[in-house]
Parts: structure tokens; sequence; C-alpha cells
């Protein structure tokens, strides 16, 4: 949500058609919809979060007949890597 305000703020736009999310964790449904209400281009994630996802998990945002912008998804770039960043920055956390 920060980075979509922010790239919103710096374009002085609520539309980013021309823009892609890139983010080491599948979006939640919250994030997803506000993807698809920024009207972004592309969204790609490494990691897939079977328990919070809102993309390919979960709610599934863009698969819905009410979402009426469907973003580019790919999904998977980096897994092992990005899931093994975010296992660290939780266990640092703890």
């Amino acid at each position: 949500m920060i980075a979509i305000r922010a790239a919103a703020a710096k374009l002085g736009t609520s539309r980013l058609d021309e823009c892609s999310l890139w983010v080491t964790l599948e979006p939640c449904a919250m994030c997803a919809a506000a993807v698809s209400v920024a009207r972004m281009k592309a969204v790609r994630f490494a990691a897939e979060d079977p328990k919070g996802g809102g993309v390919v998990h979960g709610a599934r945002i863009f698969a819905q007949p009410t979402c009426h912008h469907r973003p580019d998804v790919l999904g998977g770039i980096g897994e092992e890597e990005s899931a093994a960043l975010l296992r660290r920055f939780f266990e640092e956390r703890r």
C-alpha cells in the first residue's frame, strides 16, 4: 500500500497503468485490490503465500467477476531466495 501510494504521489495520478509492482511475497487481498483500482500494468512476486495471499490463493482478487482490471501476474521469480529472506526477517523479529 505504501509503494502504491508513493508511486501515485510521485506521478501525480491515481492511475498507474504503466507501472509494475515487484514484491517478495504474493500480495494479500487488500493489496491486490489496490493494484486493480490503480490499474497497474503488472504484478511480479517471488514466493506464494498460501495463508495470506490474495492473487493465486485465498480471495484470488483478479479472478473475481467484479474485478474491473486484471494486471499481468507472474509469480515464482526468485522464490527460494525470497523465502529465505522472509524467514530470516521474521526470525530476527521474534
